[in-house]
């Protein structure tokens, strides 16, 4: 949803999504907005590769948002990536696998998200994909916690009320 937001905020630009092995699925990604027709699909089968292609995409004029999978620069690479983004005017988006402790990083935020069954949901209708969504870390802001889910008739993320903060999750955000 964020790369369809990128991509509508900045028209003509390409998105850029980056994988040891993508595997992008054109329909889904076309219900929640995000055009197949100026999708980039690279395949970076090493992580050294991944975040250059990165660097690169950030860099780039044409380019209006760049994701990355599972790849966790250092310190360096991460600034790299602020920077180049900062450069080339677009979003840099880096899915990791969830870690108890995830380390330093030069990220603007930081995001937890974790996928839930749709308050619509019933024994015939799975209704619309649902998260919750947790806010990390922030420069300048506040961590929280919300639940969200798509609406496909509006074509946008609605918040549906904040999510409960259990002992575990209050200790993560503190």
């Amino acid at each position: 949803m964020l790369l369809a937001r990128a991509q509508a905020a900045l028209p003509g630009r390409s998105v850029l999504w980056i994988a040891a092995e993508p595997d992008a699925y054109p329909p889904g990604l076309a219900r929640i907005g995000l055009s197949a027709a100026s999708l980039i699909l690279v395949r970076a089968p090493r992580p050294a590769d991944a975040l250059w292609a990165a660097e690169e995409g950030l860099r780039c004029p044409a380019i209006g948002a760049v994701l990355t999978f599972g790849e966790i620069p250092d310190l360096t690479a991460a600034r790299r990536l602020q920077l180049a983004a900062e450069t080339g005017g677009g979003i840099g988006l880096m899915l990791r696998p969830d870690d108890a402790a995830p380390g330093p990083t030069a990220a603007l935020t930081r995001w937890r998200l974790s996928a839930r069954l749709s308050v619509e949901a019933g024994p015939d209708h799975l209704g619309e994909p649902g998260w919750e969504i947790a806010l990390l870390r922030a420069r300048g802001g506040r961590p929280g916690a919300w639940v969200g889910e798509w609406d496909a008739a509006r074509g946008e993320l609605r918040t549906l009320a904040p999510a409960q903060a259990t002992p575990a999750t209050k200790r993560r955000l503190a």
